[in-house]
């Protein structure tokens, strides 16, 4: 029997034929990458979160479900009507929000089956094929800062202003209460925030408590080395009138109340840089909340009300 041979030099003529006719995608057959869908991605985000997973908290799924194919993710900091809409206007349907999607921080929905908008709400989101996703612990929890934290930091250029002992402390160039409280509204935009405390009080030493801060820990932060504590938000008649009554008594403290979303939301922005680290395959983007609150300066509806 007699045998072909090949030589050398044909052998290398056809491998380079091969890769020629790949590179123009006509060798051999290729195959689509499987669908990335919404359960691969939040087990990709447990590894990276740097410490456990706690089961049993408020971050889970509110609506959708995890074997749905992921085309995009927006990270947004509350699942409002408004951040839902911009997800469908940027075509992403995996919305993880730091906040709740139905109103309550543990999203129960026991009292809600009935409610008029929960249904619009919950309709809107089965109509366009999304699936709400609440991260909220484990975003706190991230290492080596708190996600929240450091894309506040990011925000507003502190990072290297953090207390090395305490990631809620920070020591800045000296200024002055209003001069702060300005800083702070333009970085964040925030139309409607609130100060107590004397304008011209010298201001080096910051506490945050970024989000909601009750009277405790609120008055252990106050009774720091701090002279003005910065939060999103807080009852009147508790952390903000010991504020008041601290400010009456002489001491040189000061209270800035930002609104809990814009206290938060440029925590969520970093988590849209975060999640594009080991997310490749669809586009991450960031989903801004509206602002609810305008001001008589500036008394403009913002809030999208077409549905």
């Amino acid at each position: 029997m007699r045998r072909n041979k090949c030589s050398r030099r044909q052998m290398i003529a056809g491998s380079t034929a091969v890769a020629a006719l790949g590179a123009l995608g006509l060798g051999r057959p290729s195959f689509a990458a499987a669908p990335l869908t919404v359960q691969q991605v939040l087990d990709r985000m447990r590894a990276h979160v740097n410490g456990p997973w706690r089961e049993g908290g408020v971050d889970r799924i509110i609506a959708g479900s995890a074997d749905m194919q992921v085309k995009g993710i927006g990270t947004t900091m509350m699942a409002t009507f408004d951040a839902l809409k911009e997800a469908v206007k940027a075509n992403v349907n995996l919305v993880i929000t730091h906040e709740p999607t139905f109103w309550s921080h543990q999203d129960t929905l026991t009292d809600l089956q009935d409610d008029p908008l929960y249904r619009r709400k919950l309709d809107y989101i089965r109509e366009h094929n999304l699936v709400s996703y609440h991260l909220h612990d484990h975003w706190h929890a991230l290492r080596p800062v708190d996600g929240i934290n450091y894309g506040m930091q990011q925000q507003l250029g502190w990072t290297g202003y953090m207390d090395p002992a305490n990631q809620r402390m920070f020591t800045l160039p000296q200024t002055t209460l209003l001069a702060l409280a300005q800083f702070l509204q333009t970085r964040l935009g925030a139309r409607t925030m609130r100060v107590v405390g004397d304008p011209a009080l010298p201001v080096r030493r910051v506490y945050e408590s970024w989000g909601n801060s009750s009277i405790f820990p609120g008055v252990q932060f106050l009774d720091s080395d701090a002279d003005v504590l910065v939060i999103g938000e807080a009852q009147d008649w508790d952390l903000v009138a010991y504020v008041q009554d601290l400010v009456t008594s002489g001491a040189k403290k000061a209270l800035i109340v930002l609104g809990h979303v814009r206290s938060e939301m440029s925590g969520m922005r970093y988590c849209a840089e975060w999640l594009k680290g080991f997310v490749p395959e669809v586009p991450v983007t960031f989903l801004n909340t509206v602002e609810p609150y305008w001001n008589l300066d500036h008394p403009v509806l913002e809030i999208d009300t077409r549905v």
